[in-house]
């Protein structure tokens, strides 16, 4: 009896740990870069943004404080943005990542939940928002 509880005690635990996040300090240099947003999930409901002007989001990350600008892609190897950015910290709350936007007129959070080479999803505010890695297109003629 003793045995298979101590065996059910450590199945649980694997189960646990594989379904975290399992974001590490070391990924947060993958936020660096170029993002665009794949799709927003608001209670229950999916929206995918639909023609128009691209907008992607850009974040430079350094040891812990960063920075966020909307930029629109343009022919060729440029990008055009206005002046404003948004600066942030990241903060570790509990095992999870933050970015925090504490300089803003109204200050926020956004959760990181899951960061790959290709693939980002942040939550705020009630909201998930799934960023897929922004890919250049050049015209050559």
């Amino acid at each position: 009896m003793k045995k298979k509880i101590v065996s059910f005690l450590f199945f649980t635990f694997i189960v646990v740990m594989t379904g975290c996040s399992g974001v590490s300090k070391k990924d947060l240099t993958l936020l660096n870069g170029t993002w665009e947003i794949e799709e927003v999930q608001s209670h229950g409901e999916i929206f995918n943004p639909k023609g128009g002007i691209i907008l992607v989001d850009f974040y430079k990350i350094e040891s812990n404080l960063g920075y966020r600008k909307k930029l629109t892609p343009s022919l060729g190897e440029n990008y055009s943005s206005s002046e404003d950015r948004f600066d942030f910290t990241v903060e570790q709350i509990e095992g999870d990542f933050y970015l925090s936007y504490d300089k803003a007129l109204k200050p926020w959070k956004e959760k990181i939940v899951k960061i790959s080479e290709n693939n980002l999803e942040l939550e705020h505010s009630g909201k998930t928002y799934r960023y897929i890695r922004h890919k250049k297109i050049s015209f050559k003629p």
